[in-house]
């Protein structure tokens, strides 16, 4: 393949998902990771091949990749393999195989509600296979490269340090067809290359939430506010009878008590990653403030509402928002609050805290509301 085809290529991938995350608003990310690969082995063809062994070597890869909502992820992925050769045909061999591959994969989180979030996926794409001074080869070396279809299966974790840092670690299967390569001796040969890898990595999402994660109680919660600090009215105060001959007096009325005024907010947020039921360190960190708060206000009850943004189907995020909601539930549960005393609801898309007109993946929107009524 040419360098001018290969440069078309890499351009229309990196064209295409430049435009669906422009168009989405949100999504975008990119990541980098290494790990080690164990090649398999392979049977070079014709009268200069036999059977090809490699020894276990390093890989790396980058990658862009766009998050669509509904548990789905798209992403281009540069990666490159190396292995050295151990034998050929039974025969101590030298050299190393490098593969250097371009792909696309689709990507599909398992949605669980737990700190990980697994994924599976696969990816199509093309690998340049390079054999840089490999011997033997019916007498001769290979210093020759082709470059065809590639594909890779793709299992693995992740695990959300902060709104916008993951840390994952997956294994992935790499095969690619048969390369067609020449030995320096003019005789073909071909084979094929494939590998079994483990990686570690970092991915970092340019759409994290930038809301603040507390709302205090404002002018937006009025209404409960308003029956929280209401004056209590005094009841009808009873007069002293009357004795024959004797001067009424009227009994003063009595003082009633002033419900105090709280000191502390009793309404609080706690946001979530895109598609994410999962609470974020910085979830459980307001969790436990709110817990702390309200033992100091001597409240015991709660009010939690769960919601989503735009992406994803109406009945996916209904569903969503329910699951965030029973996230939050459930830390307060293990902070010592009974579940009876905690309602939840799960209002889906249907009432965001953020204008969404045109920006369906909107941080702000992804939230659980607390109330302490």
């Amino acid at each position: 393949m040419s360098t001018i085809t290969k440069t078309f290529v890499i351009g229309l991938f990196m064209g295409a998902l430049t435009v669906s995350a422009a168009q989405a608003g949100e999504g975008l990310y990119a990541g980098v990771a290494v790990g080690f690969a164990k090649a398999v082995d392979t049977t070079a063809s014709g009268a200069s091949g036999g059977k090809v062994k490699f020894d276990n070597g390093p890989v790396g890869a980058v990658f862009v990749g766009h998050d669509y909502g509904s548990n789905v992820r798209a992403e281009v992925e540069l990666a490159r393999r190396a292995a050295d050769l151990k034998s050929v045909a039974g025969t101590t061999a030298s050299g190393e195989a490098l593969a250097t591959s371009l792909m696309i994969n689709v990507i599909y989180d398992v949605d669980v509600d737990l700190p990980i979030t697994p994924y599976v996926g696969i990816g199509l794409g093309l690998a340049q296979i390079k054999m840089d001074g490999a011997s033997p080869f019916g007498g001769s070396s290979i210093n020759d490269s082709d470059t065809v279809g590639a594909f890779q299966a793709i299992a693995g974790v992740r695990y959300a340090l902060t709104d916008q840092v993951d840390v994952f670690g997956d294994y992935r299967y790499f095969k690619t067809a048969d390369a067609g390569l020449v030995t320096r001796g003019g005789v073909a040969t071909s084979m094929d290359f494939s590998t079994h890898s483990g990686l570690l990595g970092l991915r970092y999402s340019f759409g994290g939430s930038s809301a603040s994660p507390v709302i205090s109680n404002g002018e937006d919660r009025g209404a409960i506010q308003a029956d929280m600090n209401a004056a209590v009215v005094a009841e009808p105060v009873q007069m002293a009878a009357a004795e024959p001959d004797v001067k009424e007096t009227p009994t003063q009325a009595v003082p009633q008590p002033i419900t105090p005024v709280r000191t502390l907010p009793d309404a609080y947020v706690v946001f979530f990653l895109l598609n994410k039921a999962a609470l974020t360190p910085e979830g459980l960190t307001i969790i436990q403030q709110v817990a702390e708060n309200a033992k100091t206000m001597k409240l015991t009850r709660l009010h939690l509402t769960g919601h989503t943004d735009h992406s994803g189907a109406e009945k996916y995020n209904l569903a969503l928002s329910m699951r965030r909601a029973e996230a939050v539930q459930a830390a307060f549960v293990a902070a010592g609050f009974q579940a009876s005393d905690i309602s939840i609801k799960a209002k889906g898309e249907a009432e965001p805290d953020v204008d969404v007109s045109g920006k369906e993946y909107e941080p702000k929107n992804r939230r659980v509301e607390i109330v302490l009524p």
